[in-house]
């Protein structure tokens, strides 16, 4: 059976393309289990409709992903796929599939999704459509009979990361990837070729805004040696020097960082990273072992300047010690990201005063605003949906209004200003503002952008917003 995985193009205004790690680790599996798999990136291709077409009418299985902001987008690639291949069958997976299952099925013509983690499952859903076997035990999985959905019980998450195969990037052009991560987040490193790796999955803190429903809250960390073993491969192979950890959160067990920091060191690797902290599991001890091993760049979600407004999104951490982590990490000679959200539950203009002033006072490398935007799934969402602020059919046109006013004595305009001016004076004004307006990446995901929606209510609000946060004085 030959298999071909979509990964669907993302409609953004940024400079940064990522690899589909997740369709990645999917294919190896599949390889491992000898199923021929070729992997379409639209994020990264260009390829028209008609190519695409092309593309999938020799396939057998057609696996799309997708986040839930792509929604629209995966049920038209369904429909091109259906259309030139009505004999394949359609799989889903990823974010939007595990939240929104029931959705997805009985609106596109897949014919079936892989909710969570889908290493183990897709195997075993792979081998019974190919032997035609009962579907009922297989769990992960949600089908279509007779027009109803079925939704089987989850799959109970992979215990051991070990046992996974490095992710298939053989079959993704590395060349397609932008390769200056590092400069992307304010951090001046040099000769550095960079990728992205994922060391861990899941989170167990649960803060109100986050989503968990693909890796779930039971962490699981791959060890040292393993993840050291890829980033050999990956610099033998590729000449990668640099690497971005794209964990929800490197640093849950000490006693790894600190282990993976020693044996980093006694590899002679000699390479950059980059990785997502969380301040109240920072200590000064391992944030020195991290830069002793090259660590380069590291990301705190803030989220508020204003403690009862952490404490009303459970994010678990307080004010001091975020003051007391970024000083520690610029001690260090580690450059801070810090992640920060307005107008959520509990916010007021005061208060999102006191966050852009406590912004102000960090004094970090990177910063990155955002308006609150609830995901199904989460207990933001479900608070935002009792109060009547988000309704199902926000799935439609997510992708520009995900973002939810929650405060109380803020206007909506009035929000979207305070978010534009935060953004032309943290990421435009810095040093590193110059890299994103100058970068060609920037310019060319953008026109991909604008093309896409022409023609849809919402293109004019794209390229009036672009136009107001960039030369608005």
């Amino acid at each position: 059976m030959n298999i071909t995985l979509l990964n669907p193009s993302l409609k953004t205004w940024s400079p940064n393309v990522y690899a589909p790690l997740g369709l990645a680790y999917i294919a190896a599996a599949l390889e491992h289990a000898k199923y021929p798999v070729e992997i379409l990136d639209l994020n990264s291709q260009r390829m028209t409709d008609g190519k695409l077409k092309g593309k999938l009418s020799g396939a057998d299985v057609i696996g799309i992903t997708g986040m839930v902001t792509e929604y629209q987008e995966v049920v038209r690639l369904v429909g091109i796929s259906r259309e030139c291949n009505p004999k394949a069958t359609i799989i889903l997976g990823g974010p939007l599939a595990t939240t929104y299952t029931e959705k997805v099925l009985s609106s596109s013509q897949a014919d079936f999704v892989v909710r969570g983690e889908g290493e183990e499952t897709v195997i075993e859903l792979v081998s019974a459509i190919e032997q035609g076997s009962d579907l009922g035990s297989i769990k992960g999985i949600a089908y279509r009979t007779d027009g109803l959905v079925n939704v089987n019980p989850m799959r109970e998450p992979i215990k051991n990361l070990d046992d996974i195969l490095y992710p298939a990037r053989y079959l993704l052009d590395i060349t397609r990837y932008t390769t200056h991560h590092f400069k992307s987040f304010g951090i001046k490193v040099a000769k550095t070729k960079s990728t992205t790796m994922i060391t861990s999955r899941g989170c167990p803190y649960k803060c109100s805004f986050c989503f968990h429903d693909v890796w779930g809250h039971k962490w699981r960390g791959r060890s040292p040696h393993d993840i050291i073993g890829e980033m050999v491969q990956l610099k033998a192979i590729y000449g990668f020097n640099g690497f971005v950890f794209n964990d929800d959160t490197f640093v849950i067990d000490k006693k790894r960082v600190l282990k993976f920091c020693q044996e980093l060191i006694g590899s002679g690797l000699n390479i950059n990273w980059y990785c997502n902290g969380r301040v109240n599991l920072m200590s000064e001890e391992m944030i020195q072992a991290m830069s002793a091993s090259g660590c380069k760049g590291i990301a705190y979600g803030i989220e508020s300047g204003n403690q009862q407004v952490l404490d009303s999104i459970k994010k678990g951490i307080t004010l001091e010690q975020t003051r007391q982590v970024v000083k520690w990490t610029k001690k260090a000679g580690i450059c801070g990201t810090g992640y920060f959200m307005l107008g959520t539950f509990g916010d007021t203009k005061a208060t999102i005063k006191e966050t852009v002033d406590f912004a102000r006072e960090l004094d970090l490398n990177f910063y990155g605003f955002a308006m609150a935007s609830p995901i199904m799934g989460t207990p933001m969402y479900s608070e935002a949906q009792k109060e009547g602020l988000v309704a199902e059919n926000d799935l439609e046109d997510w992708s520009f209004h995900a973002s939810v006013n929650l405060t109380k004595d803020c206007s909506k305009k009035e929000l979207e200003r305070l978010n534009e001016d935060v953004f032309r004076e943290f990421t435009i004004q810095k040093r590193y503002g110059k890299y994103y307006l100058l970068n060609p990446f920037l310019w060319l995901n953008g026109l991909r952008s604008v093309v896409f929606l022409y023609g849809k209510r919402d293109y004019k609000e794209l390229l009036r917003k672009v136009w107001g946060l960039i030369f608005k004085q």
